[in-house]
Protein backbone atom coordinates (compact mmCIF):
# COMPACT_ATOMS: atom_id res chain seq x y z
CA UNK A 1 0.00 0.00 0.00
CA UNK A 2 2.88 2.37 0.88
CA UNK A 3 4.46 1.54 -2.46
CA UNK A 4 1.34 2.49 -4.36
CA UNK A 5 0.94 5.63 -2.26
CA UNK A 6 4.45 6.87 -3.13
CA UNK A 7 3.93 5.88 -6.77
CA UNK A 8 0.80 8.00 -6.84
CA UNK A 9 2.66 10.92 -5.33
CA UNK A 10 5.40 10.62 -7.95
CA UNK A 11 2.79 10.63 -10.73
CA UNK A 12 1.05 13.59 -9.15
CA UNK A 13 4.22 15.68 -8.88
CA UNK A 14 5.24 14.68 -12.40
CA UNK A 15 1.87 15.82 -13.74
CA UNK A 16 2.09 19.08 -11.82
CA UNK A 17 5.57 19.64 -13.21
CA UNK A 18 4.36 19.12 -16.76
CA UNK A 19 1.46 21.49 -16.18
CA UNK A 20 3.79 24.11 -14.74
CA UNK A 21 5.93 23.94 -17.86
CA UNK A 22 3.03 24.94 -20.12
CA UNK A 23 1.82 28.52 -20.01
CA UNK A 24 -1.37 29.61 -21.71
CA UNK A 25 -1.82 33.14 -22.97
CA UNK A 26 -4.02 35.09 -25.31
CA UNK A 27 -1.22 36.88 -27.17
CA UNK A 28 2.47 36.07 -27.51
CA UNK A 29 4.62 38.91 -28.82
CA UNK A 30 8.13 37.90 -29.89
CA UNK A 31 10.96 40.37 -30.33
CA UNK A 32 13.15 42.99 -28.67
CA UNK A 33 12.19 46.02 -30.74
CA UNK A 34 10.25 49.24 -30.35
CA UNK A 35 7.39 47.51 -32.18
CA UNK A 36 7.39 44.54 -29.78
CA UNK A 37 7.20 46.87 -26.77
CA UNK A 38 4.30 48.82 -28.28
CA UNK A 39 2.51 45.64 -29.40
CA UNK A 40 2.71 43.91 -26.02
CA UNK A 41 1.67 46.99 -24.06
CA UNK A 42 -1.29 47.68 -26.33
CA UNK A 43 -2.40 44.04 -26.35
CA UNK A 44 -2.41 43.94 -22.56
CA UNK A 45 -4.16 47.29 -22.21
CA UNK A 46 -6.83 46.11 -24.63
CA UNK A 47 -7.67 43.27 -22.27
CA UNK A 48 -5.75 40.23 -23.57
CA UNK A 49 -3.41 38.21 -21.40
CA UNK A 50 -0.06 38.88 -23.06
CA UNK A 51 3.52 37.61 -22.93
CA UNK A 52 6.48 39.51 -24.37
CA UNK A 53 9.21 37.00 -25.23
CA UNK A 54 12.78 37.96 -26.05
CA UNK A 55 16.04 36.02 -26.28
CA UNK A 56 18.03 38.89 -24.74
CA UNK A 57 18.61 39.39 -20.99
CA UNK A 58 16.95 42.84 -21.00
CA UNK A 59 14.72 45.11 -23.05
CA UNK A 60 17.16 47.04 -25.21
CA UNK A 61 15.33 48.81 -28.01
CA UNK A 62 16.25 51.77 -30.19
CA UNK A 63 13.65 54.49 -30.68
CA UNK A 64 13.54 56.91 -33.57
CA UNK A 65 12.40 60.51 -33.21
CA UNK A 66 9.07 59.45 -34.66
CA UNK A 67 8.67 56.82 -31.91
CA UNK A 68 9.08 59.26 -29.02
CA UNK A 69 5.55 60.77 -29.33
CA UNK A 70 4.10 57.25 -29.02
CA UNK A 71 6.16 56.64 -25.91
CA UNK A 72 4.86 59.94 -24.53
CA UNK A 73 1.30 58.67 -24.96
CA UNK A 74 2.23 55.47 -23.14
CA UNK A 75 3.72 57.55 -20.33
CA UNK A 76 0.56 59.65 -20.11
CA UNK A 77 -1.60 56.54 -19.64
CA UNK A 78 0.90 55.27 -17.07
CA UNK A 79 0.71 58.54 -15.10
CA UNK A 80 -3.09 58.54 -15.12
CA UNK A 81 -3.11 55.01 -13.74
CA UNK A 82 -0.47 55.91 -11.15
CA UNK A 83 -2.56 58.77 -9.79
CA UNK A 84 -5.27 56.29 -8.85
CA UNK A 85 -2.89 54.49 -6.45
CA UNK A 86 -2.69 56.07 -2.97
CA UNK A 87 0.85 57.14 -2.09
CA UNK A 88 2.30 56.21 -5.48
CA UNK A 89 5.16 58.34 -6.76
CA UNK A 90 5.98 59.01 -10.38
CA UNK A 91 9.66 58.22 -10.87
CA UNK A 92 9.59 58.46 -14.65
CA UNK A 93 11.60 61.02 -16.56
CA UNK A 94 10.27 63.86 -18.67
CA UNK A 95 10.28 62.91 -22.32
CA UNK A 96 11.73 64.93 -25.17
CA UNK A 97 13.04 64.19 -28.65
CA UNK A 98 16.66 64.24 -27.47
CA UNK A 99 16.39 62.04 -24.39
CA UNK A 100 19.06 59.44 -23.70
CA UNK A 101 18.48 55.77 -24.38
CA UNK A 102 18.95 54.77 -20.73
CA UNK A 103 16.18 57.21 -19.78
CA UNK A 104 13.54 55.86 -22.10
CA UNK A 105 14.55 52.25 -21.37
CA UNK A 106 13.95 52.96 -17.68
CA UNK A 107 10.52 54.31 -18.50
CA UNK A 108 9.67 51.33 -20.71
CA UNK A 109 10.66 48.89 -17.95
CA UNK A 110 8.56 50.78 -15.39
CA UNK A 111 5.48 50.71 -17.59
CA UNK A 112 5.87 47.02 -18.47
CA UNK A 113 6.26 46.11 -14.81
CA UNK A 114 3.02 47.86 -13.87
CA UNK A 115 0.84 46.89 -16.82
CA UNK A 116 -1.94 44.47 -15.97
CA UNK A 117 -2.20 41.32 -18.14
CA UNK A 118 1.43 41.64 -19.31
CA UNK A 119 4.32 39.36 -18.35
CA UNK A 120 7.89 39.53 -19.59
CA UNK A 121 9.98 36.47 -20.46
CA UNK A 122 13.61 37.44 -20.98
CA UNK A 123 16.72 35.61 -22.14
CA UNK A 124 14.78 32.61 -23.43
CA UNK A 125 15.49 31.08 -26.82
CA UNK A 126 12.75 29.66 -29.00
CA UNK A 127 13.19 26.07 -30.18
CA UNK A 128 10.04 25.37 -32.17
CA UNK A 129 6.76 27.02 -33.15
CA UNK A 130 3.83 25.19 -34.68
CA UNK A 131 0.12 25.43 -35.20
CA UNK A 132 -2.14 24.18 -32.39
CA UNK A 133 -5.72 24.30 -33.64
CA UNK A 134 -6.59 27.95 -34.27
CA UNK A 135 -3.70 29.02 -32.05
CA UNK A 136 -0.03 28.23 -31.59
CA UNK A 137 2.30 26.13 -29.47
CA UNK A 138 5.79 27.47 -28.84
CA UNK A 139 8.53 25.28 -27.38
CA UNK A 140 11.40 27.05 -25.62
CA UNK A 141 14.91 25.70 -25.19
CA UNK A 142 14.56 25.71 -21.41
CA UNK A 143 11.84 23.06 -21.70
CA UNK A 144 8.86 25.37 -21.25
CA UNK A 145 5.91 25.58 -23.60
CA UNK A 146 3.63 28.49 -24.39
CA UNK A 147 0.20 27.98 -25.87
CA UNK A 148 -1.06 31.22 -27.43
CA UNK A 149 -4.22 32.14 -29.26
CA UNK A 150 -2.31 34.67 -31.36
CA UNK A 151 1.38 35.20 -32.14
CA UNK A 152 2.89 38.54 -33.16
CA UNK A 153 6.24 38.52 -34.96
CA UNK A 154 7.83 41.81 -33.96
CA UNK A 155 11.42 40.62 -34.37
CA UNK A 156 14.00 42.75 -36.14
CA UNK A 157 13.97 40.79 -39.41
CA UNK A 158 10.72 38.82 -39.05
CA UNK A 159 12.72 35.84 -37.82
CA UNK A 160 9.63 33.86 -36.74
CA UNK A 161 8.01 34.43 -40.10
CA UNK A 162 11.05 32.97 -41.86
CA UNK A 163 11.01 29.90 -39.57
CA UNK A 164 7.40 29.27 -40.53
CA UNK A 165 8.21 29.94 -44.20
CA UNK A 166 5.45 32.49 -44.43
CA UNK A 167 5.57 34.64 -47.56
CA UNK A 168 5.36 38.24 -46.31
CA UNK A 169 4.74 39.50 -49.84
CA UNK A 170 1.33 37.84 -49.77
CA UNK A 171 -0.88 39.58 -47.24
CA UNK A 172 -4.61 40.11 -46.79
CA UNK A 173 -4.46 43.63 -48.19
CA UNK A 174 -2.57 45.58 -50.84
CA UNK A 175 -0.36 48.57 -50.11
CA UNK A 176 -1.66 52.07 -50.65
CA UNK A 177 -0.38 54.11 -53.58
CA UNK A 178 2.37 56.26 -52.12
CA UNK A 179 1.59 59.42 -54.07
CA UNK A 180 -2.20 59.09 -54.04
CA UNK A 181 -3.33 57.04 -51.01
CA UNK A 182 -6.97 58.16 -51.33
CA UNK A 183 -7.48 57.03 -54.93
CA UNK A 184 -8.59 53.59 -53.73
CA UNK A 185 -10.73 52.59 -50.75
CA UNK A 186 -7.86 50.92 -48.93
CA UNK A 187 -7.25 53.90 -46.63
CA UNK A 188 -10.55 53.10 -44.90
CA UNK A 189 -8.86 50.12 -43.22
CA UNK A 190 -5.87 52.14 -41.98
CA UNK A 191 -4.35 51.12 -38.62
CA UNK A 192 -0.89 52.73 -38.68
CA UNK A 193 1.22 55.32 -40.45
CA UNK A 194 4.49 55.44 -42.32
CA UNK A 195 6.74 58.00 -43.99
CA UNK A 196 8.07 58.00 -47.53
CA UNK A 197 9.85 60.16 -50.06
CA UNK A 198 12.87 62.41 -49.68
CA UNK A 199 14.17 62.08 -46.13
CA UNK A 200 11.01 60.09 -45.28
CA UNK A 201 9.22 63.41 -44.95
CA UNK A 202 5.75 62.56 -46.31
CA UNK A 203 3.17 60.60 -44.31
CA UNK A 204 0.91 57.82 -45.60
CA UNK A 205 -1.62 55.46 -43.98
CA UNK A 206 -0.99 51.70 -43.70
CA UNK A 207 -3.87 49.23 -44.09
CA UNK A 208 -4.69 46.45 -41.63
CA UNK A 209 -4.14 43.82 -44.32
CA UNK A 210 -0.40 44.56 -44.36
CA UNK A 211 -0.18 42.99 -40.88
CA UNK A 212 -1.94 39.76 -41.86
CA UNK A 213 -0.04 37.17 -43.94
CA UNK A 214 -2.36 35.31 -46.28
CA UNK A 215 -3.16 31.67 -45.56
CA UNK A 216 -2.11 31.57 -41.88
CA UNK A 217 -4.58 32.28 -39.09
CA UNK A 218 -3.85 34.25 -35.94
CA UNK A 219 -0.31 35.12 -36.96
CA UNK A 220 0.44 38.83 -37.17
CA UNK A 221 3.54 40.52 -38.51
CA UNK A 222 4.87 44.03 -38.02
CA UNK A 223 5.55 45.17 -41.60
CA UNK A 224 9.12 46.15 -42.34
CA UNK A 225 10.35 49.42 -43.80
CA UNK A 226 11.48 49.45 -47.42
CA UNK A 227 13.74 51.65 -49.51
CA UNK A 228 10.81 53.96 -50.26
CA UNK A 229 8.74 53.65 -47.09
CA UNK A 230 9.71 53.92 -43.43
CA UNK A 231 7.23 52.69 -40.86
CA UNK A 232 6.92 54.36 -37.49
CA UNK A 233 7.84 51.33 -35.36
CA UNK A 234 5.72 52.06 -32.30
CA UNK A 235 2.74 53.02 -34.44
CA UNK A 236 3.00 49.69 -36.29
CA UNK A 237 3.52 47.82 -33.01
CA UNK A 238 0.48 49.44 -31.44
CA UNK A 239 -1.60 48.36 -34.43
CA UNK A 240 -0.28 44.78 -34.30
CA UNK A 241 -1.03 44.55 -30.58
CA UNK A 242 -4.57 45.83 -31.05
CA UNK A 243 -5.27 43.35 -33.85
CA UNK A 244 -3.89 40.49 -31.76
CA UNK A 245 -5.83 41.43 -28.64
CA UNK A 246 -9.05 41.67 -30.64
CA UNK A 247 -8.67 38.07 -31.83
CA UNK A 248 -7.67 36.79 -28.39
CA UNK A 249 -10.29 38.73 -26.44
CA UNK A 250 -13.18 37.80 -28.72
CA UNK A 251 -11.93 34.25 -29.37
CA UNK A 252 -11.94 34.73 -33.12
CA UNK A 253 -9.46 34.54 -35.97
CA UNK A 254 -7.67 37.15 -38.04
CA UNK A 255 -9.91 36.58 -41.06
CA UNK A 256 -12.95 37.63 -38.98
CA UNK A 257 -11.57 40.91 -37.64
CA UNK A 258 -13.93 43.85 -37.34
CA UNK A 259 -11.78 46.62 -38.85
CA UNK A 260 -13.83 49.43 -37.33
CA UNK A 261 -13.58 47.87 -33.85
CA UNK A 262 -9.78 47.73 -34.15
CA UNK A 263 -9.63 51.33 -35.37
CA UNK A 264 -11.91 52.49 -32.55
CA UNK A 265 -9.68 50.82 -29.97
CA UNK A 266 -6.61 52.46 -31.46
CA UNK A 267 -8.27 55.87 -31.42
CA UNK A 268 -9.26 55.28 -27.80
CA UNK A 269 -5.56 54.96 -27.03
CA UNK A 270 -4.65 58.21 -28.84
CA UNK A 271 -3.47 56.72 -32.13
CA UNK A 272 -3.39 59.06 -35.12
CA UNK A 273 -4.42 56.74 -37.93
CA UNK A 274 -4.73 59.31 -40.71
CA UNK A 275 -1.83 61.77 -40.23
CA UNK A 276 -3.57 65.11 -40.83
CA UNK A 277 -1.14 68.03 -40.75
CA UNK A 278 -3.85 70.60 -40.02
CA UNK A 279 -5.57 68.63 -37.24
CA UNK A 280 -3.07 67.98 -34.41
CA UNK A 281 -3.82 65.32 -31.82
CA UNK A 282 -4.69 67.91 -29.16
CA UNK A 283 -7.17 69.67 -31.44
CA UNK A 284 -10.85 69.82 -30.47
CA UNK A 285 -12.86 67.22 -32.40
CA UNK A 286 -9.67 65.32 -33.29
CA UNK A 287 -11.57 62.00 -33.17
CA UNK A 288 -14.30 63.39 -35.40
CA UNK A 289 -11.81 64.26 -38.14
CA UNK A 290 -10.14 60.85 -37.81
CA UNK A 291 -13.48 59.07 -38.16
CA UNK A 292 -14.54 61.20 -41.11
CA UNK A 293 -11.21 60.74 -42.88
CA UNK A 294 -11.40 56.97 -42.34
CA UNK A 295 -14.97 56.85 -43.61
CA UNK A 296 -14.19 58.62 -46.88
CA UNK A 297 -17.33 60.72 -46.81
CA UNK A 298 -14.95 63.67 -46.90
CA UNK A 299 -11.52 62.63 -48.12
CA UNK A 300 -8.34 64.36 -46.94
CA UNK A 301 -6.44 66.31 -49.56
CA UNK A 302 -2.79 66.02 -50.55
CA UNK A 303 -0.83 69.20 -51.18
CA UNK A 304 2.80 69.87 -52.04
CA UNK A 305 4.97 71.85 -49.65
CA UNK A 306 8.47 71.91 -51.12
CA UNK A 307 9.56 68.30 -51.61
CA UNK A 308 6.93 67.05 -49.16
CA UNK A 309 3.44 65.74 -49.81
CA UNK A 310 1.30 66.97 -46.93
CA UNK A 311 -1.98 65.35 -45.95
CA UNK A 312 -4.65 67.74 -44.68
CA UNK A 313 -8.34 67.72 -43.91
CA UNK A 314 -8.66 71.29 -45.23
CA UNK A 315 -10.98 72.36 -42.42
CA UNK A 316 -11.61 75.86 -43.80
CA UNK A 317 -12.41 74.72 -47.34
CA UNK A 318 -15.90 74.63 -48.83
CA UNK A 319 -17.83 71.81 -50.51
CA UNK A 320 -19.82 71.39 -53.69
CA UNK A 321 -22.70 68.95 -53.97
CA UNK A 322 -20.84 67.18 -56.78
CA UNK A 323 -17.91 66.44 -54.43
CA UNK A 324 -20.32 64.74 -52.03
CA UNK A 325 -22.65 63.03 -54.48
CA UNK A 326 -20.72 59.80 -55.09
CA UNK A 327 -19.33 59.18 -51.57
CA UNK A 328 -22.64 59.97 -49.85
CA UNK A 329 -24.57 57.78 -52.30
CA UNK A 330 -22.22 54.88 -51.53
CA UNK A 331 -23.24 55.06 -47.89
CA UNK A 332 -26.88 56.10 -48.28
CA UNK A 333 -28.41 55.11 -51.62
CA UNK A 334 -31.56 57.17 -51.15
CA UNK A 335 -29.46 60.34 -51.10
CA UNK A 336 -29.23 60.23 -54.92
CA UNK A 337 -32.73 61.71 -55.02
CA UNK A 338 -31.57 64.72 -52.99
CA UNK A 339 -28.52 65.28 -55.19
CA UNK A 340 -30.66 65.10 -58.34
CA UNK A 341 -32.64 68.07 -57.07
CA UNK A 342 -29.78 69.97 -55.43
CA UNK A 343 -26.83 70.90 -57.60
CA UNK A 344 -24.75 73.41 -55.68
CA UNK A 345 -21.38 74.86 -56.60
CA UNK A 346 -20.89 75.79 -52.96
CA UNK A 347 -23.10 74.18 -50.33
CA UNK A 348 -24.53 76.39 -47.62
CA UNK A 349 -25.35 75.45 -44.03
CA UNK A 350 -28.98 75.24 -45.12
CA UNK A 351 -28.07 72.82 -47.95
CA UNK A 352 -26.12 70.58 -45.57
CA UNK A 353 -28.97 70.47 -43.04
CA UNK A 354 -31.38 69.66 -45.87
CA UNK A 355 -29.14 66.74 -46.88
CA UNK A 356 -28.95 65.48 -43.30
CA UNK A 357 -32.73 65.73 -42.89
CA UNK A 358 -33.38 63.85 -46.12
CA UNK A 359 -30.73 61.13 -45.61
CA UNK A 360 -31.39 60.54 -41.91
CA UNK A 361 -35.18 60.85 -42.40
CA UNK A 362 -35.49 63.70 -39.92
CA UNK A 363 -37.90 66.62 -39.84
CA UNK A 364 -37.57 70.35 -39.16
CA UNK A 365 -36.68 69.61 -35.55
CA UNK A 366 -33.18 68.74 -36.78
CA UNK A 367 -32.66 72.26 -38.09
CA UNK A 368 -33.72 73.69 -34.73
CA UNK A 369 -31.47 71.23 -32.88
CA UNK A 370 -28.43 72.25 -34.92
CA UNK A 371 -29.16 75.97 -34.53
CA UNK A 372 -29.57 75.69 -30.77
CA UNK A 373 -26.42 73.59 -30.40
CA UNK A 374 -24.26 75.59 -32.85
CA UNK A 375 -22.23 77.36 -30.16
CA UNK A 376 -22.52 75.05 -27.15
CA UNK A 377 -22.90 71.45 -28.41
CA UNK A 378 -20.82 71.81 -31.57
CA UNK A 379 -18.62 74.64 -30.26
CA UNK A 380 -18.51 76.48 -33.58
CA UNK A 381 -17.04 79.97 -33.32
CA UNK A 382 -18.82 81.21 -36.42
CA UNK A 383 -22.32 82.65 -36.53
CA UNK A 384 -25.21 80.35 -37.46
CA UNK A 385 -26.29 81.66 -40.86
CA UNK A 386 -28.25 79.31 -43.12
CA UNK A 387 -27.15 81.17 -46.26
CA UNK A 388 -23.43 81.08 -45.50
CA UNK A 389 -21.21 78.45 -47.22
CA UNK A 390 -20.55 75.58 -44.83
CA UNK A 391 -16.90 74.75 -44.16
CA UNK A 392 -15.48 71.24 -44.36
CA UNK A 393 -14.91 71.41 -40.60
CA UNK A 394 -18.56 72.24 -39.89
CA UNK A 395 -19.84 69.63 -42.33
CA UNK A 396 -17.56 66.95 -40.88
CA UNK A 397 -18.68 67.57 -37.30
CA UNK A 398 -22.36 67.60 -38.23
CA UNK A 399 -22.10 64.58 -40.54
CA UNK A 400 -20.26 62.60 -37.87
CA UNK A 401 -23.15 63.30 -35.50
CA UNK A 402 -26.13 62.83 -37.81
CA UNK A 403 -24.95 60.47 -40.58
CA UNK A 404 -22.34 58.47 -38.62
CA UNK A 405 -20.57 56.98 -41.66
CA UNK A 406 -17.75 55.53 -39.54
CA UNK A 407 -20.27 53.18 -37.91
CA UNK A 408 -20.67 51.26 -41.17
CA UNK A 409 -18.27 48.31 -41.23
CA UNK A 410 -15.60 47.84 -43.88
CA UNK A 411 -13.54 44.88 -45.06
CA UNK A 412 -9.75 44.74 -45.35
CA UNK A 413 -9.91 46.39 -48.77
CA UNK A 414 -12.05 49.24 -47.48
CA UNK A 415 -15.30 48.12 -49.12
CA UNK A 416 -18.46 48.90 -47.15
CA UNK A 417 -20.16 45.95 -45.43
CA UNK A 418 -23.91 46.10 -44.84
Amino acid sequence: MVKYFFSSLILLFTSLSLIAQTTKTGVLVIGNTAASVAASLQSARSGAKTILLTQTPAINVDLSREDIPYLQKIQNHYKVKLKKKPGAKDSTVALDLNMRKDQYLKLIKSVIDTTKNLSLTLNTALEKIEKDGKGWEVKLKNGQKIKADVVVDATENLFITSILRVDVTKTMGNSVALNSPFDSKLYRSTVASANYGANASSAIPISIGAFLPAGVENFIIVPKSTSTMKLVSMSAGQAAGTIASYCAFFKTTTKNINVRAVQTELLTFDAQLIPLADVPENAPNFLTFQRMALSGLLKPVISKEGDRSVMKFDTIGTISSEQLRIPVREFYSRSQIWFADNKKEVMTIEDAISLFMFTATRGDELKKEIEEGWKESFQFESKFDLKRPITRKEFAILADRYLQPFNIKVDFAGNLLR
